[in-house]
């Protein structure tokens, strides 16, 4: 539950970078999590875009479809059904105000009525606010998903690590064990990988 921070062990004739648990470095009884090397996060890496190369129409052109087609469309469809909401509240509180001024309605019932409908009226726009973040999100995962599936199609196995393509597709690692990285990439997907 904790970060990791990179050290470097020393080891008779050399020395590698680890990465090792915030808490066990401060209290081992609090954590038997051991050091991860360095040079196997990479490896697991290495591997993990390989298996994307190989089987990126079995696994991106389904899923950038699915983030294009679904959850876009069904924000954007919720957004579009509390405008309609919001127009109807602004006509309500118009009608409301004309009622008033003609004297049908008097000033109390105006304003706890009008209160009402303002309440409600930023309500219905923090609702849109929240959608078009959503929508806004998976623009980014699209856009992030349609760069990686460019690099799978190319199909060039990597080799060794690549730091700038890490950088531009992994947002984070989380560490099982020792044995098993589960690396969360920008586009939405998280990908175990045994190290």
């Amino acid at each position: 539950g904790d970060t990791f921070k990179r050290r470097i062990h020393s080891c008779t004739g050399y020395k590698y970078a680890a990465w090792c648990c915030n808490t066990h470095i401060q209290d081992k009884s609090r954590c038997s999590m051991l050091y991860v090397r360095d040079d196997s996060l990479k490896q697991a890496f290495v591997t993990m875009m390989n298996k994307l190369v190989y089987a990126h129409r079995m696994l991106l052109k389904p899923y950038l479809e699915a983030i294009k087609n679904t959850s876009t469309d069904d924000s954007l469809r919720q957004i579009q059904e509390i405008q309609t909401l919001l127009a109807q509240n602004t006509e309500k509180r118009e009608t409301l105000t004309k009622l008033m001024t003609q004297g049908i309605i008097d000033h109390i019932l105006y304003n706890n009525e009008n209160n009402k409908l303002l309440s409600q009226a930023d309500s219905f726009r923090s609702e849109i606010e929240a959608l078009k973040n959503d929508v806004s999100g998976d623009v980014t995962k699209v856009a992030a998903t349609t760069e990686l599936l460019h690099f799978a199609e190319k199909g060039e196995m990597l080799t060794a690590f690549d730091k700038n393509l890490f950088e531009k597709h992994v947002r984070r690692i989380v560490i099982r064990s020792r044995h098993q990285a589960c690396f969360e990439l920008k586009c939405g997907l998280t990908l175990k990988e045994r190290m």
